[in-house]
This record gives structure tokens, sequence and C-alpha cells, in this order.
């Protein structure tokens, strides 16, 4: 009866113990989160890294939709690659900041912007792509999603102007 009762024990540890590692693994990843705002008449993107160590080689997609001046609709997609996203920083992208061939001009404040992920790399080197629903490590899964944003036919929006990147709070 030991020896089963001392089974279930080790079994449930070793349960533990993975649950742990897998924890820990996604520990930096998961404080990589995003959103947008309007603010001050600016639409804006938001990407932070909320822990205590750099991400590199950060891709940011995000799309805008609205109408140009004319009353027609038009849908863009910016697709930034930067070098990386210091720790407990925020990045910040305006409207301003951003032309789109389909407005013909700098994206106006009235557009909608709706990020469709960051994929990024962890201070491990591991890979980690974040979308509005899912994180994930799969290499599959990230390249099928960067794919696709080649395959995109919406309009090109391009960065004009460097985005801002600023402390952020709170930091772990």
């Amino acid at each position: 009866m030991t020896t089963i009762f001392q089974a279930c024990v080790a079994s449930d540890q070793l349960r533990q113990s993975k649950q742990d590692a897998r924890r820990a693994e996604r520990a930096q990843a998961s404080r990589i989160t995003f959103w947008t705002d309007h603010a001050q008449r600016a639409e804006r993107v938001h990407v932070k890294n909320g822990s205590v160590d750099p991400v590199s080689d950060l891709t940011l997609a995000f799309r805008v939709d609205g109408m140009n001046l004319k009353g027609e609709p038009v849908r863009g997609l910016f697709v930034g690659t930067l070098s990386g996203l210091a720790p407990c920083s925020e990045l910040v992208i305006e409207n301003s900041m951003l032309w789109m061939r389909g407005v013909g001009d700098t994206v106006p404040s009235h557009m909608d912007f709706r990020v469709v992920g960051v994929a990024f790399f962890d201070s491990n080197g591991k890979e980690w792509l974040r979308t509005a629903d899912a994180l994930t490590s799969s290499p599959a899964v990230t390249e099928k999603w960067r794919a696709n944003l080649r395959a995109s036919r919406d309009e090109p929006v391009d960065l004009e102007k460097s985005p801002v990147v600023k402390p952020a709070s709170p930091c772990s």
C-alpha cells in the first residue's frame, strides 16, 4: 500500500514540476502586452514590455480601418520590425506617425486600429507570438502568421516618424 501511495505522490510531483517549468518558460512572454486607445484626438497602439528582461526582433502588425477623405472605405496594414524593446518600457505609435497610400496622407485620427499580433524573441532566444486571443511559441503558428501578413492585400501603412518609447510600470 505504501508503494502505491509513494508512486501517486511522485506522479503528482512530476506533474507539478512540468507545470512549473511551463509557467517559468512563459513568464517573460506573458508580460509582453498590447492595446489600442483614442486620446487627445489621436488613435494609438501601445506595446508594453512589462518584464525586467529585454525582447528582441519585435514585429508588430496592426490594421487601420476607416474612410478616406472621399468617404470611401480604406483598410491598411502596418507591419514593422524593431530591433527590440527594452525592459520596463512601452512603445507608442500614433496615427500622425503613419502614412497610408489609400488615404494619400498621414492616417487620420478617426480611423480605427486593431492589433493583429506581436512576434518577438525572449531573453532565452525563444520566439513567441502574441495575438488578441493567444500566446504561443509554436514555430508553425508564427510562420503561418507571417505568411498571412505577407499575402495581405490591404493598403501598406508606413511609419513616417519614430515611435515613442517611454518607461513603463509596473514591471516585474
